[in-house]
């Protein structure tokens, strides 16, 4: 999962920039991630996954209030944790993580029956996430096509990737600008 998404950020991170015929894409620099926010961490998979394919970042993984409490399975596995109700604002400084992955999120926030908005949300997400950082949702189809109109409010830019024919899935890749259009 980890070396899709690292696919997926190297042509959109660089596809400004020009290339000669036959060229790759180059890769992300090194340190152009260096704190990761998973917003929900389950079992703190994708944190597991940074660490197996190399990729030298620190991630906070935050268990929801509202799902199962995997922290001690998250300790247990030597990473960092938090639990937090994302209905509430976080505790961190402002432009703190480069990168902020939600897996089921949305879903989760839609079962409590959105006790806050996206907007809410994404809005804490913004306050959180440096500019040109960028944010990963993966969720099922409906919900993130209400988060890209969301993500447009923001000024993000947003783009919408199917990850599998047979799933109801879809990522949302989003960049935080550094300076907002008018």
């Amino acid at each position: 999962m980890v070396r899709n998404y690292w696919s997926l950020l190297s042509p959109l991170i660089f596809s400004d920039h020009p290339k000669r015929p036959g060229d790759e894409d180059p890769q992300p620099p090194f340190n152009m991630l260096r704190n990761v926010l998973d917003m929900n961490a389950h079992f703190g998979g994708f944190n597991a996954a940074l660490l197996k394919s190399g990729k030298s970042v620190w991630v906070m993984n935050v268990v929801p209030t509202n799902a199962p409490n995997n922290l001690p399975l998250i300790f247990d596995r030597g990473f960092i944790g938090v639990q937090h109700d994302w209905c509430e604002a976080f505790p961190t400084y402002p432009r703190t993580y480069d990168m902020v992955h939600a897996d089921g999120l949305l879903s989760l926030e839609k079962r409590q029956k959105h006790r806050c908005s996206t907007l809410d949300i994404f809005l804490e997400v913004d306050r959180i996430l440096r500019p040109e950082g960028w944010i990963m949702i993966r969720d099922t189809a409906p919900l993130i096509e209400a988060a890209r109109s969301v993500a447009a409010q923001l000024r993000w830019d947003a783009r919408i990737l199917d990850l599998d024919i047979a799933s109801d899935e879809k990522l949302l890749v989003c960049q935080k600008p550094f300076l907002r259009k008018q």
